[in-house]
């Protein structure tokens, strides 16, 4: 089970981020040169926050089921702070993908309800940048990209 879920989290991340440049191309085209908001701009928001929710379901439970992360947790909090990477992935990689996913909605969502059609691509355009780059952040750069490869 364990293998399985943290393959589909891997899989997963390729979605999020082709889901992310897509949504944002849009977004950002939108609040830089206009136009009107249509079911493309709904069509891109709704498959980035949608692999992003599915990816964080699968991250959520991986963390509970990883024996990497009960092992640590095992050790004592103690140990996972003094330890830069088991502080990445037992606390930071949490909560920057969670605040990632919140922010991505919130830009979904804010924008789609938006009286015009300029202030629906910057607020989207805002939430999709902003989750990028917590995103970003919160990628662990030092393991494969393409793991098994």
């Amino acid at each position: 089970m364990y293998l399985l879920i943290k393959g589909l989290h891997n899989i997963t991340r390729w979605v999020v981020v082709f889901g992310g440049i897509y949504a944002l191309i849009t977004a950002l085209r939108g609040a830089f040169a206009g136009g009107t908001w249509g079911a493309n701009d709904k069509r891109a928001g709704v498959i980035f926050t949608s692999a992003l929710a599915l990816q964080l379901i699968l991250g959520l439970i991986l963390y509970f089921i990883s024996p990497y992360i009960s092992g640590l947790i095992g050790a004592g909090m103690d140990v996972v702070m003094s330890n830069t990477e088991a502080r990445f992935f037992v606390v930071e990689h949490f909560i920057v993908m969670l605040i990632a996913v919140v922010v991505a909605q919130l830009g979904y969502s804010l924008g789609k309800r938006a009286p015009t059609d300029r202030a629906k691509f910057v607020r989207s355009s805002i939430g999709y940048v902003v989750a990028a780059l917590l995103i970003a952040y919160g990628i662990p750069w030092w393991r494969p990209l393409l793991p098994g490869i």
